[in-house]
C-alpha cells in the first residue's frame, strides 16, 4: 500500500507543476542596452535599445534594433511611460549593460539601481557602466561593425577588463557595498565619440556610499587595478626605454600584499610584483643586462609615480576602493571599532611599493 501511496503522490506532484511564471516569447520585448539620464527639474530618461526580428518574406527576415525613451520624475515612472510606447510587455532579463550618466551618479547611483534590482528576472551577468555625457546618445549609437550596440558595449567593456583597464566587478554585489564601511565602488567611464559612431573607455568613476565623488583616468586606472586584491595583467606602453622611447610590455601580477600598521597614524604599504616581457625595441639598439636593469627601474618609478597619484585621488574622493577599511576591521578590529573611518580614511597614509621583474626582451636581442 505504501508503494502504491507514494506513486500517487509523486503524479499528483508532477501534475501539480504549473505554467504561472511561464513568459513566451511572442509575449515580451527583450531590452539588452538600457541608459538613465538624469535632466533637469528633477526628471530622469529610461533610453533602451529592443533587438527585433522584423519579417520581410515568409521564413526571412532582418534584425533591427529600435531605442525608445521615456521620461518621469524617477526612473519607475520613467519605466511607465516607456512602456506605454513598447507594444508588448517589456523585459529586462536580457539585459547586458546598465549605462548611468554621470550627472545621476553624482546625485545617487542607489536611485537608478533600486528599480533594476527590484526586477525578479534582472540578470547577473551584465556591467554597469557610468557615461560622461548622456547615456541616450550611447544607446542610440549604430555601430557600423555590430548589428546591435549591447554586444558592442558589452565587449567593449569584457576586453578592456581583460587589458587590466577596468576591475572586475559584480553588479549585484553594487548595492550591498555601498552600506559597508571600508570598502566603496569603482565603476568604469565610457563617453560617446560622435564623430564614426564608438563609445571610449576613458577612466573609472569613484563612489563614496551612493554617490561618485570622483574619477582616475587612464593610466591611474590601470595602477588600480593592479594593486586590488583580483589578479590583474594585460599590456602598457610607457616612456622608459632607451633615448626616451616608449616601450610596451605584457605584464602579470605575480605578488600581491597590504601590511596595515596601527601607531600614532594609521599607514597601509601596498606591495606588488609584475612579471613584465618586453614586445618592443623601437631604437634598435641592443638591449644588454644593463639596458635591462635601466629599463626595469625606470618602470618602476614610473608605475609608483602613477600609483601614488591614483592613491591620492581615491583619498581625495573619499573612495576607499581598494578596501583598507575592510582589511583594517579585520585585521585590527579593536582600534577598528573607535574610528569613523568616513573621517580617518583621507588622513592615512597609503604608500605603493611596485617591483618589476623584466622576464624577457624580445627574440631579436
Amino acid at each position: 500500500m505504501r508503494i502504491r501511496e507514494s506513486i500517487v503522490l509523486l503524479l499528483a506532484v508532477l501534475l501539480l507543476g504549473g505554467c504561472w511564471d511561464q513568459r513566451q516569447l511572442k509575449n515580451i520585448r527583450m531590452a539588452q542596452t538600457v541608459g538613465v539620464d538624469l535632466l533637469g527639474e528633477n526628471k530622469v530618461r529610461l533610453s533602451v535599445s529592443i533587438p527585433t526580428i522584423k519579417t520581410a518574406i515568409e521564413n526571412q527576415g532582418n534584425v533591427v534594433t529600435p531605442k525608445v525613451s521615456g521620461e518621469g520624475h524617477s526612473v519607475q515612472e520613467a519605466g511607465i511611460q516607456l512602456q506605454k510606447m513598447v507594444s508588448q510587455h517589456m523585459d529586462l532579463r536580457e539585459t547586458r549593460v546598465l549605462l548611468v550618466n554621470k550627472a545621476f551618479a553624482e546625485k545617487s547611483l542607489y536611485e537608478t539601481l533600486d528599480f533594476f534590482y527590484r526586477e525578479a528576472q534582472f540578470p547577473i551577468s551584465i556591467f554597469v557602466a557610468i557615461t560622461e555625457s548622456s547615456a541616450q546618445d550611447i544607446v542610440e549609437m549604430e555601430v557600423e561593425d555590430r548589428s546591435l550596440i549591447s554586444e558592442y558595449l558589452y565587449d567593449l567593456l569584457e576586453s578592456n577588463e581583460e587589458e587590466g583597464l577596468i576591475p572586475r566587478e559584480s553588479p549585484f554585489l553594487i548595492l550591498s557595498i555601498m552600506s559597508t564601511p571600508g570598502f566603496d565602488n569603482v565603476l568604469p567611464i565610457i563617453d560617446a565619440m560622435r564623430q564614426n559612431e564608438r563609445a571610449k573607455l576613458i577612466g573609472l568613476a569613484l563612489f563614496h556610499g551612493k554617490q561618485m565623488t570622483g574619477r582616475l583616468d587612464s593610466k591611474q586606472s590601470r595602477a588600480f587595478v593592479m594593486l586590488t586584491k583580483h589578479q590583474s595583467y594585460g599590456t602598457m606602453t610607457e616612456q622608459v626605454g632607451p633615448e626616451q622611447s616608449y616601450l610596451t610590455f605584457i605584464y602579470k601580477r605575480a605578488k600581491h600584499r597590504v601590511d596595515i600598521t596601527v601607531n600614532d597614524q594609521i599607514s597601509a604599504d601596498l606591495y606588488i610584483t609584475l612579471n613584465c616581457f618586453l614586445v618592443d625595441n623601437p631604437t634598435g639598439k641592443e638591449i644588454n643586462k644593463t639596458v635591462l636593469s635601466d629599463i626595469g627601474r625606470n618602470l618602476e618609478k614610473t608605475m609608483t609615480n602613477h600609483a601614488e597619484a591614483m592613491i591620492r585621488k581615491l583619498q581625495e574622493a573619499n573612495c576607499d576602493g581598494l578596501g583598507i577599511g575592510l582589511q583594517m576591521k579585520a585585521l585590527h578590529n579593536k582600534t577598528w571599532r573607535t574610528l569613523d573611518w568616513e573621517k580617518e580614511y583621507p588622513t592615512i597614509k597609503i604608500k605603493p611599493h611596485v617591483q618589476v621583474k623584466i622576464k624577457n626582451h624580445g627574440l631579436m636581442n
